[in-house]
């Protein structure tokens, strides 16, 4: 049996989500002083790499686990739990190889997807801009003639770009011709010459995430590396076609990243409220654990937590659904899953700040200690949920429940 046999036998005899609190279980002693230190996660993203996890959406015939959205999203929750800057880390990865799915042609999708699991590669990405509109993009690509581009500008926000093998990345052409203004993806390696990676990601939460800008200096884009048309994704986006779902599928991960850390956070206070929170005199009891306030607290925590988890995991099986309808999916169908998946977005983000920011209430002052990191689960959401307003989701699934209508397909809706 090949090499590569052996890998994909295993990983079908494996359950990625027991790998992946496997693997929390490891980190969990290292996450607060990992986040309190900031930096790049090397030795946890190697974990990942060792574990096979990284080819979890590669379909089985190149090599890959070939496991559906469920699974997929169940496995994002597990790492959030411990580390959420890990699990953000992994959910753009996830949300970066689809896009071969989406919009590769048939030889990229052999090639990438079998180095990609092959060689257990990390994506990143490289597409947010620094402007003062979110598609206000300058870094440029200018056509070569052979059917490829160059390169040149500056990415921000580009998640896990730093440590990874396979870099996607937009560019838009600006010279003078009748494709002035069309946005190209592409997928090059990311140690291509020209592509420079800075270090200048600091912000208050998500802190392991490598999430700094990228530089490209002339930068190569091949023809065969070229993910689609020019413009692929705004006609997919118009039409409401199959590569339209990159955004809810994209909005749901993000989603679960947040009910992750939730997850995190109140299995941490928890603990905490157990072995150490000191009872309130007035209570007259001689445990925390049996104060009716903190009870009280607790049980609107978990019932909050239980409503937006059973929202999630039926957003991710209608994306399953949905996803395996391939080029037969109508706008009705990509519509009710974004309507669904805004929903989603709006309970996870609310449901996380509240119990991030509020299971000191239950702590207790003592908590509040830096060595204790229960600071790090609020920094977290509140960082990356920022990533696109989230009265626009609630006016979605308003605009839906009203007047019928389903959000106009884009890059977050």
């Amino acid at each position: 049996m090949s090499q590569s046999a052996e890998h994909l036998t295993r990983l079908r005899a494996s359950n990625p989500v027991e790998i992946a609190r496997q693997l929390a279980d490891k980190w969990r002693a290292t996450a607060v002083e990992r986040d309190r230190a900031g930096g790049s996660a090397t030795a946890e993203r190697q974990d990942l790499r060792d574990s096979g996890l990284l080819s979890l959406l590669v379909p089985t015939e190149y090599g890959g686990w070939g496991a559906d959205w469920p699974t997929t999203l169940e496995v994002i929750r597990e790492i959030a739990k411990v580390d959420g800057s890990l699990g953000h880390l992994f959910g753009y990865h996830t949300s970066s190889a689809p896009m071969i799915e989406l919009f590769g042609s048939t030889e990229q999708k052999e090639r990438l997807y079998t180095q990609l699991a092959q060689n257990d590669w990390w994506t990143g990405n490289a597409s947010s801009e620094n402007n003062s509109h979110v598609l206000d993009w300058k870094v440029s690509a200018t056509p070569t003639g052979d059917g490829g581009y160059l390169l040149n500008g500056t990415k921000h926000f580009c998640s896990g770009a730093k440590g990874s093998n396979l870099l996607f990345v937009f560019g838009v052409i600006q010279e003078e011709s009748p494709l002035k203004g069309a946005i190209i993806a592409a997928a090059i390696p990311t140690d291509r010459e020209g592509v420079h990676i800075n270090d200048d990601w600091n912000a208050i939460g998500m802190r392991q995430t490598d999430s700094g800008s990228t530089e490209f200096h002339n930068a190569k884009v091949y023809p065969n590396e070229v993910l689609g048309a020019p413009n692929a994704f705004i006609l997919a986006f118009m039409g409401a076609k199959r590569g339209s779902l990159w955004t809810p599928m994209v909005q749901l991960i993000f989603s679960t990243v947040y009910l992750g850390i939730a997850h995190g956070a109140l299995e941490a206070a928890r603990e905490y409220t157990r072995t150490q929170t000191r009872p309130w005199t007035p209570a007259g009891v001689k445990k925390a654990t049996d104060d009716p306030y903190v009870v009280r607290t607790y049980g609107e925590f978990a019932i909050a937590l239980q409503g937006a988890d059973a929202a999630a995991r039926e957003a991710g099986r209608l994306l399953q659904q949905v996803w395996e309808k391939g080029d037969a999916l109508t706008p009705q169908e990509r519509g009710e899953l974004m309507v669904k998946v805004s929903g989603v977005k709006a309970l996870s983000t609310k449901v996380a700040l509240d119990i991030t920011s509020r299971i000191f209430e239950v702590i207790g002052s003592r908590g509040t200690h830096p060595r204790f990191g229960f600071d790090r689960f609020w920094r977290n959401v509140r960082t990356h949920s920022l990533h696109d307003p989230l009265a626009y989701k609630i006016v979605e699934v308003g605009n839906h429940a009203l007047n019928g209508r389903y959000p106009v397909p884009g890059f977050t809706s």
